[in-house]
């Protein structure tokens, strides 16, 4: 098997929540592990990567992550065109980070492309894609069409100038439509992404290929050593994220409490301070029951899990589902919506309910709590089909066989 040059790009891949910086982090490293070289170009917030992987940091201007994105910039950096243009779409509340990436890796990655052999993007979906496709082969992943997230953000709100700013910051969207239809080759987590992809990007599907995702089964397992805590459930979800389905979960959790005195949600994710979610939550009388984790190590977020007696995904709608399988690989029983690729990634080891339904997440929930045989039944099945399923050794090989098609084709083209 010939050893790859992997030229891996991310224009943002936080560390500790979010799909992106999990796929970065643990595909780099599978794929490092077959043998292959791996070199990640990451805009901020940068991954964590395994020691092995090498990182070539895009810097950008972070705004997102400083106090003020107005004043928080030195004026010497706006005399960069591309950090102007970063700085006005960020203060009228639109979302350039892909496109500007795009035009920073182009200038950088430009000048030693001939050190790669392949080209993996993980959803930029820049301009300058288009530009490396001729130059190299390019696979690009897109865990799912951002435009799902617009409709349902759209649909949470009846503001008119609320709804203006959504689509303000989703104005990228333009861009990965129009190339995302002009790419050779796209790998997709689900066939349900493949389906979406398909109908919001207008992308032939026979230029998609399903390749799941994974899970780092020396992270997350089953672990006796953490005890349970009675009554206690799990979510994942950042607040005020439409998409998510929080408030359904924490509606059906002002009900419960009235039969389970002792029952809590924890909830991995950020919490933003004076937003919806702050306010339902104090509206339902739940400040004492619902705590947030965010930033946690690896260890903690484990231990998050492991502590649960059942985890629920009340997403509306997930390309993939991370938490889904970070759940079943702790053994903890889970309950999710029928949302995009779940009930594909869950199959028959979780309860499957309609989305938007507070009540059926009622009742899955008290059923479970009623029913422990029940619970340690789908636990068991939970666990064992991750194992078999989602390791990224078994991902990272069939992403080998992507990359080695895709060199054959551009070889045989350029012939």
């Amino acid at each position: 098997m010939k050893k790859l040059k992997i030229a891996f790009l991310s224009y943002r891949s936080k560390p500790f929540s979010g799909g992106q910086g999990i796929y970065v982090k643990y595909l780099s490293k599978a794929l490092n592990d077959l043998g292959h070289d791996v070199d990640v170009f990451s805009g901020p917030p940068y991954p964590d990567l395994d020691p092995e992987i090498k990182l070539i940091k895009i810097p950008s201007l972070g705004l997102y992550e400083k106090k003020s994105k107005f004043y928080d910039v030195n004026l010497s950096q706006l005399l960069n065109p591309i950090n102007l243009f970063e700085w006005i779409s960020v203060n009228s509340g639109g979302f350039p980070e892909p496109y500007t990436f795009g035009k920073r890796i182009k200038k950088i990655l430009k000048q030693n492309l001939n050190a790669y052999d392949v080209i993996h993007d993980n959803q930029s979906l820049s301009y300058e894609l288009l530009f490396f496709q001729k130059q190299k082969p390019l696979v690009t992943t897109i865990h799912h069409p951002i435009s799902k997230d617009l409709t349902y953000q759209l649909q949470s709100t009846d503001d008119f100038f609320l709804k203006l700013l959504m689509r303000r910051w989703h104005s990228f969207l333009v861009m990965q439509k129009f190339v995302a239809k002009r790419l050779n080759k796209i790998v997709v987590p689900s066939w349900s992404s493949i389906e979406d992809i398909s109908n919001e990007f207008k992308v032939d599907k026979g230029k998609m290929e399903r390749v799941m995702n994974g899970i780092d089964l020396n992270i997350f397992y089953p672990d006796p050593k953490i005890k349970k805590v009675p009554y206690r459930l799990v979510t994942v979800a950042s607040a005020d994220v439409p998409l998510k389905g929080l408030d359904y979960l924490l509606e059906a959790l002002s009900d419960l409490a009235k039969v389970y005195p002792d029952i809590s949600l924890s909830i991995i994710g950020e919490q933003k301070k004076g937003g919806h979610t702050e306010r339902l939550i104090k509206k339902l009388c739940l400040e004492d029951r619902v705590s947030f984790f965010s930033n946690i190590t690896r260890k903690e977020l484990r231990k998050t899990y492991c502590e649960a007696e059942i985890a629920i995904i009340p997403s509306l709608y997930e390309g993939f589902g991370f938490a889904a399988i970070e759940a079943m690989a702790c053994g903890v029983p889970l309950i999710s919506t029928s949302g995009g690729a779940l009930p594909e990634v869950i199959k028959d080891v979780g309860i499957i309910i309609p989305p938007k339904n507070s009540k059926e997440i009622y009742n899955s929930i008290d059923l479970l709590l009623s029913s422990s045989g029940l619970a340690s039944q789908l636990a068991l099945k939970a666990s064992e089909r991750v194992k078999s399923k989602f390791s990224w050794k078994v991902i990272a090989k069939k992403l080998e066989k992507v990359y080695l098609n895709e060199i054959e084709i551009y070889k045989n083209a350029n012939n």
